[in-house]
């Protein structure tokens, strides 16, 4: 069986008829039950040999897909689909709805386990979120802080028309946004560089650049998790979302056009 998707073709067939993953793709399908189609294999197959291929893969702690219908089949970390807290898999909070084009919520978060503080690199982190919604309101898709303010990492899109982001740091980055749906990343590659890339293109790379120090708290996906509580809750539909190391403009275009394409052929992508 041949799958085109994008620019990649792959022949899956194997003798006897069974079909040879990815082994780390396969990990996720033996985890996520819920996947059963043989063409949605394929297609999430072929964005792990995609990523793979670009040299993003091993850049990735956590990435997340949550279009499956539920909590149970939404909560694994791609890259490490073990049912465990230092897995990174999503323990969500009540008020999100789950369904095919992604998670929705309403005054809800989601808690990576991620910190910063003890697994990331000061100068060199990124996370991202993939917004269904166009909304326009204070809220923060994906990020933590210090309980007392600084340091932050977060993106909070679209506020009053314009896009903040940040790693590590104490202020932010910020560029005026129209429209709130996208792929988003936030990015530190040095200690003076930080970027909010929209769609594939660097969107925002002024304001406060440089690294203070590491945040402490969990990464929170929905809201800001300030260590105690969370803060600033997005109503924002998502349907994928990560963290990891920097990623240099190419590698973000890269990934950007990997994750828009997986989410094309689930019939959801918003570019």
């Amino acid at each position: 069986m041949k799958l085109s998707l994008g620019t990649y073709v792959r022949d899956y067939s194997v003798a006897g008829g069974a079909v040879a993953y990815d082994a780390d793709a396969q990990a996720y399908f033996t985890a996520n039950t819920s996947i059963t189609s043989a063409a949605d294999k394929n297609a999430i197959n072929t964005f792990y040999l995609g990523l793979k291929s670009d040299g993003i893969y091993t850049k990735i702690k956590a990435m997340y897909l949550p279009i499956w219908g539920s909590a149970a089949a939404c909560k694994w970390n791609l890259k490490d689909p073990r049912d465990l807290d230092v897995a990174y898999r999503l323990n969500f909070t009540t008020g999100w709805t789950y369904s095919s084009s992604g998670l929705s919520p309403l005054n809800a978060s989601a808690q990576t386990f991620f910190n910063p503080n003890t697994n990331g690199s000061l100068d060199s982190n990124h996370i991202s979120y993939y917004s269904r919604t166009n909304s326009n309101g204070t809220e923060i898709e994906i990020g933590s802080n210090n309980s007392g303010g600084n340091p932050i990492s977060f993106l909070e899109i679209r506020t009053a028309g314009t896009t903040y982001g940040g790693i590590n740091q104490s202020g932010f980055i910020s560029a005026s946004d129209s429209n709130s749906q996208g792929f988003y990343i936030a990015s530190r590659t040095s200690s003076s560089v930080v970027k909010i890339i929209k769609n594939g293109a660097v969107f925002a790379n002024t304001g406060t650049l440089t690294s203070t120090s590491k945040t402490p708290s969990n990464i929170s996906i929905g809201a800001l998790f300030t260590g105690g509580g969370y803060l600033y809750y997005t109503t924002k539909q998502c349907a994928f979302s990560s963290i990891g190391d920097g990623l240099t403009d190419v590698e973000s275009a890269n990934f950007s056009n990997r994750v828009n394409t997986l989410l094309t052929y689930f019939g959801i992508n918003i570019y």
